[in-house]
């Protein structure tokens, strides 16, 4: 079976040629005001945006803004164009994902609640604990939608930029040439991916901090005076972050005061905090970023 994100990367690579193939200018009047040919049929697809529901964000206001505006540039709405084949992808791809992020920490969750008490059937995971890990920021500091959100616009700029440039060149647009390839396989590398059981990039970065908070609530489910201990992986690119915290004990639900090596301050460094605090005391560690590996146990 094909996989999902390959997929959705070919039906936007196909759209994004139709969106090429179907303007009716080149640079000359590439910053003219559209025809209103090309005005109603911008509409058009507004329309059809707005009523799946794809009108939010920065896109939303671009769509809006066209939409209302009753003199607008060819380019904006090839700018315009471009964002939308990239939009439609991420529809098609947000369910998968939550779905994917469901499902894994449903499993950490459990697998928490196992650690502590292997006979008694593990639960589900509340659906408050569950709303608040998938909205919490990952170890670079984006919430999920947020870092979508700005990805799909850095990608559909790059795609507009090199537009513009065959343009003015006299090139034809043609998405299968090198320089967009090299382009898109940039674009998927940044942020894939999720095929099968792999999970790799940008999900899997969001996934190891989601994955640790579902540990630690599921240990507390049953144990509400639950310790854990910081595991990290031990070889030759161990963070000194996480050698300084690997076998240290930490309270989930209580205070604790401990200390752990600061890149920031390239010293040995004295804490105080509530239960775990990811980056701080619960994988991964973000201070000095590295794709962390660490993780937790139950220790009591």
């Amino acid at each position: 079976m094909e996989k999902i994100y390959d997929k959705t990367n070919k039906q936007t690579q196909i759209r994004l040629q139709e969106i090429f193939d179907s303007i009716d200018f080149d640079f000359s009047n590439l910053y003219s005001i559209a025809n209103n040919k090309t005005k109603n049929k911008i509409n058009t697809y507004i329309e059809k945006w707005k009523d799946s529901g794809l009108l939010e964000g920065y896109f939303g206001m671009l769509a809006n803004n066209i939409y209302n505006n009753t003199r607008v540039k060819n380019s904006e709405i090839l700018e315009l164009l471009i964002y939308s084949a990239y939009i439609e992808e991420q529809s098609q791809l947000d369910e998968y994902e939550q779905n994917t992020f469901k499902e894994v920490i449903t499993y950490y969750y459990q697998e928490g609640q196992k650690e502590v008490n292997k006979t008694k059937k593990p639960s589900m995971v509340p659906e408050i604990i569950l709303a608040t890990i998938l909205s919490m920021p990952n170890a670079k500091g984006y919430i999920w939608k947020d870092y979508k959100d700005g990805i799909i616009k850095y990608n559909a700029e790059q795609i507009y930029r090199q537009a513009t440039i065959d343009l003015q060149q006299q090139k034809e647009l043609d998405i299968t040439n090198d320089i967009y390839q090299n382009i898109i396989k940039r674009q998927n590398n940044s942020r894939l991916n999720i095929n099968g059981d792999k999970i790799s990039g940008d999900v899997d970065l969001t996934l190891i901090g989601m994955n640790n908070r579902a540990k630690m609530e599921g240990i507390y489910s049953f144990d509400e005076t639950a310790e854990v201990e910081f595991v990290a992986v031990e070889d030759k690119v161990t963070t000194k972050m996480c050698y300084s915290l690997n076998g240290q004990r930490f309270k989930v639900h209580d205070w604790n005061e401990f200390k752990r090596y600061s890149k920031a301050n390239d010293s040995i460094v004295k804490y105080r905090c509530y239960g775990l605090v990811t980056g701080l005391n619960l994988p991964p560690i973000d201070d000095g970023f590295h794709w962390c590996r660490s993780s937790i146990k139950y220790v009591k």
